[in-house]
C-alpha cells in the first residue's frame, strides 16, 4: 500500500506577474500538467517565497513595478544559492535590445503574451529537463569527485603506511634500534600541539598540521637507508671527516627518497612535511647545522621541532656520544642550544612539556 511517504514531490514554479489575472491562467497552465505553481504579484513576494519554499524554476513578467524582471534576474544570479534557476520571462516586448539584456543576464528563454497553454508547456518542460540534467551532472561529479578524494585518501594512507614499514627497518638497521622514530613522532606531536597556543604560531600550526607531523616526523631519518652499515653502526660518535660526512648525507637522500616516491602526488602535505623534515631536521637556528647555511625561520617549522625531538631522544639513547645521558643532563643539554641550535620559541614549550613527552 502506498502511504504517500514515498511520493515524488511535484517540481516548484515560481510565477511572479504583477496582473492577477496573469498568475491565475499561468497557475491553472502549470497546476494541470502537475507542477506546485507558487504564486507572487511582485518581485519583493517572490524574495519572501523562495525563503520558505526554493522553485526549480521561474517565471516572471519582464516589466513590473518596483524592481523589474531584469533586475531580479540580476538579483538572482548574483547569488550563489538561486543562480542556477533557470529564468522564462513572459512578456509582450519583442525587442531585440530587451531580449539582448535579458539573455545577458542569464535568462534561459521567453514566453509571449498573450498565453498559448502549449507554448508555456513545452518550453517550461525543456527548462525543467535541462535544468534536471544539469542537476545530475552535478550530482555525479560531486559523487566522481567524493570517489577520487577518497581514492587518493586510500592510496595516501597506503603510502604512508609502506614509509613507517620502511623506517622501521632502517632503524633495525642501527645497533642503538629501539623506540626512537615512535619517541620522536609522539613528541614532535606533542610539541606542535602546544605550539599552537602560542600567538605566533597559532595561524601556523594547524590541527592538520599536529595530526601529519606526528607521522611526518617519524620518516626523518628514512635516509639512512642508503648509508652503508660500516658508517651507519657508528652512528654520530665516529670521529673521521670522511664518515661523518657520508651520515650527514641521510638529510639530502631522505628527501630525495621522499621526492620520488611523491613525484606523482604533488599535493600530499603528508608527504611534503615529511620531506622538508628529513631535509632539514639537522639545521641549526645559527645556520651552524646542515644543510649549511640555512638558519632561522629558513628552517621549516616542521623541521624546527623535529630537531627538538629527535636530539632530545638522541641524548637520551647516546646517539650524540659514548655514554646515555639522563633526562635532566639531556633537558640542559637542549637548553643550552636555545637560540643557537633550536628555535628558542620552541624550547619555551620544550620546557614546559617535557613531563610528558615521551622517553622509553
Amino acid at each position: 500500500m502506498d502511504t504517500g511517504q514515498n511520493k515524488k514531490e511535484s517540481p516548484k514554479i515560481l510565477i511572479v506577474d504583477d496582473i492577477q489575472m496573469n498568475v491565475e491562467i499561468l497557475r491553472e497552465i502549470l497546476s494541470e500538467e502537475g507542477y506546485e505553481p507558487l504564486c507572487a504579484l511582485s518581485v519583493e513576494q517572490a524574495l519572501d517565497i523562495m525563503k520558505e519554499k526554493m522553485p526549480q524554476l521561474i517565471l516572471t513578467d519582464f516589466t513590473m513595478p518596483g524592481m523589474d524582471g531584469l533586475e531580479f534576474c540580476r538579483l538572482l544570479k548574483s547569488n550563489p544559492m538561486t543562480r542556477d534557476i533557470p529564468l522564462i520571462f513572459a512578456t509582450v516586448a519583442d525587442s531585440s535590445a530587451d531580449k539582448r539584456k535579458a539573455f545577458e543576464a542569464g535568462v534561459a528563454d521567453f514566453i509571449r503574451k498573450p498565453f498559448e497553454p502549449i507554448e508555456i508547456i513545452m518550453r517550461v518542460k525543456n527548462q525543467m529537463n535541462a535544468y534536471h540534467i544539469r542537476q545530475e551532472l552535478e550530482d555525479y561529479n560531486r559523487m566522481m569527485h567524493k570517489m577520487v578524494t577518497d581514492q587518493k585518501k586510500q592510496v595516501e594512507k597506503e603510502q604512508e603506511n609502506v614509509l613507517l614499514a620502511l623506517a622501521k627497518v632502517v632503524e633495525k638497521r642501527s645497533a642503538l634500534a629501539g623506540t626512537h622514530i615512535d619517541n620522536v613522532g609522539h613528541n614532535s606531536r606533542l610539541l606542535a600541539q602546544c605550539l599552537q597556543l602560542i600567538p605566533k604560531y597559532e595561524n601556523l600550526v594547524s590541527n592538520n598540521f599536529i595530526e601529519t607531523i606526528g607521522t611526518a616526523a617519524r620518516l626523518h631519518d628514512i635516509g639512512n637507508l642508503l648509508i652503508p652499515d660500516d658508517v651507519l653502526l657508528k652512528g654520530y660518535t665516529s670521529k673521521e671527516e670522511r664518515e661523518k660526512a657520508v651520515v650527514r648525507r641521510h638529510t639530502e637522500e631522505g628527501a630525495k627518497i621522499l621526492e620520488e616516491i611523491g613525484s606523482g602526488n604533488k599535493e600530499s602535505h603528508f608527504l611534503n612535511m615529511a620531506i622538508l623534515i628529513c631535509c632539514y631536521h639537522h639545521a641549526k637556528w645559527d645556520g651552524s647545522g646542515y644543510p649549511q647555511g640555512v638558519k632561522g625561520e629558513e628552517i621549516p617549522l616542521a623541521a624546527r621541532i623535529t630537531a627538538v625531538a629527535n636530539d632530545f631522544d638522541n641524548l637520551l639513547e647516546a646517539r650524540y656520544s659514548r655514554e646515555r645521558h639522563t633526562v635532566e643532563e639531556s633537558v640542559a643539554i637542549i637548553n643550552e642550544g636555545s637560540g643557537t641550535a633550536y628555535d628558542a620559541r620552541i624550547i619555551e614549550v620544550f620546557n614546559k612539556v617535557v613531563k610528558q613527552m615521551r622517553i622509553h
